[in-house]
């Protein structure tokens, strides 16, 4: 299932990136997931996927419109419009495109029907200049005519298949149009987070103006946080953009070392040039954040063997760490570095710290100092202790109660799977301690 709109900054290039990402993190999750997207647009990554369970949001209320339009049984009416708009744009286009471009200037556009709005939304971005949604400072429509032969102003399919996916009884799909905090805030544990907000580029102020107020860097600053308290709740969020130093240094940062955010850079080709001599090739990234408060790997000899190995280089070869480990997907590598980030041995900037180099390789010296770390983290600290002063030894559920004291919005599934981790993580400290 395709878009039914064209959408400036779509994901053709790096959808099958995306996918892989998004389909390892549900591997990690139960299959009651919710999938969440804040910026829709076009909505390539999401009819991809075509999640039973999700939320989708855009802050363009003419777009939503046009998903709830589609949506709802006035989608057979939505298509016999748009075949008399493709009708009167065959006949003058020029014309037919600007009279209706003005129509959202006039008074009486504000009691049009939604049918009417989605269809003129449709038209206008199958024939504008290159998809590019954008509105003046009033909030009108403003992007001039695109130089088509025979667009495609009414795809019946496309939008008789959408029509089908988003009304299924089967599937729980909530169509939003507000600001994208309120989508991410809806997250919980196991939700899967997908955020393609506007673009950063490194000139100008950078990012690319589509609503009235636009979107500034201020405004990824706070994004980050939204997404930081989401991954806190314990979802997944995956996030693409421009590989600008702004946007790498943003999420190369936290002085808590609570979340852990893997970056990953794909070469891509620039099109929104209207000269094709001047499109370009550039970098995007994509983001994946991992809670790197509780640990998620369960072999922590292995982790030892990693930390034994590691320098800027060998931390940055995804493929040869995989190889190394014997690890089948990326995410299981970015579990291994936020297992590196919560003991210290990788910095902010996901450089080895001084804290891991002074040790030269030695492992002695690093299984030492994991264990002192650990007696100095506070559900280790706790649990070990109980350890050493009760009879049996530790039990799963108390590990689980342990932790759902601090993380209370934990599902019981991701309880389950956390506390594994750390009996292995704790039965390790106990053998080291007989050493």
């Amino acid at each position: 299932m395709k878009p039914f709109v064209k959408w400036a900054g779509g994901k053709r290039q790096i959808l099958p990136t995306i996918i892989k990402f998004v389909k390892e993190s549900i591997n990690e999750c139960d299959d009651s997931f919710f999938y969440i997207e804040p910026f829709l647009g076009g909505g390539a990554v999401f009819f991809e996927l075509k999640p039973k369970k999700a939320i989708v949001n855009d802050l363009n209320s003419d777009l939503m419109n046009a998903y709830n339009v589609i949506k709802s049984e006035s989608y057979t009416n939505l298509i016999n419009r748009l075949k008399e708009y493709e009708r009167q744009y065959r006949v003058d286009s020029d014309e037919f495109y600007y009279e209706t471009r003005r129509r959202d200037r006039e008074p009486e556009w504000q009691y049009v029907t939604d049918v009417e709005r989605a269809a003129r939304m449709i038209f206008l971005n199958r024939t504008c200049y290159n998809g590019l949604y954008r509105v003046n400072g009033k909030g009108e429509f403003n992007t001039p005519i695109g130089r088509y032969t025979n667009p495609t102003i009414c795809d019946e399919q496309t939008i008789t298949e959408v029509h089908n996916y988003l009304s299924d009884p089967n599937n729980e799909i909530m169509i939003l149009n507000q600001s994208y905090e309120h989508a991410i805030e809806k997250a919980r544990d196991g939700d899967i987070i997908y955020v393609d907000p506007p673009y950063d580029y490194n000139d100008d102020d950078g990012f690319t103006k589509y609503q009235m107020k636009g979107f500034s860097f201020l405004d990824f600053v706070e994004l980050k946080e939204c997404c930081d308290k989401a991954i806190d709740k314990g979802a997944t969020v995956i996030i693409s953009n421009n590989a600008t130093d702004k946007v790498i240094d943003l999420f190369s940062q936290d002085s808590k070392y609570r979340v852990y955010y893997n970056v990953t850079k794909i070469s891509t080709l620039r099109m929104i040039n209207c000269k094709a001599d001047s499109r370009h090739t550039g970098e995007e990234v994509i983001i994946w954040g991992v809670l790197n408060s509780l640990p998620q790997v369960n072999d922590i000899n292995k982790l030892i063997t990693f930390a034994c190995k590691c320098n800027d280089e060998y931390i940055k070869d995804v493929q040869k760490i995989r190889d190394d480990l014997n690890l089948g997907t990326e995410r299981q590598v970015a579990y291994y570095l936020s297992a590196l980030q919560f003991l210290n041995y990788i910095t902010q900037q996901h450089t080895v710290s001084q804290n891991l180099l002074q040790f030269d390789g030695n492992r002695d010296l690093i299984e030492k100092d994991i264990f002192e770390q650990l007696n100095r983290k506070n559900i280790f600290n706790v649990l070990y202790l109980k350890s050493k002063t009760q009879a049996s030894k530790i039990t799963k559920k108390e590990i689980e109660e342990e932790i759902t004291k601090t993380y209370s919005s934990l599902s019981s599934s991701t309880v389950s799977r956390r506390a594994s981790t750390i009996k292995s993580w704790l039965d390790w400290m106990l053998e080291y301690s007989k050493k």
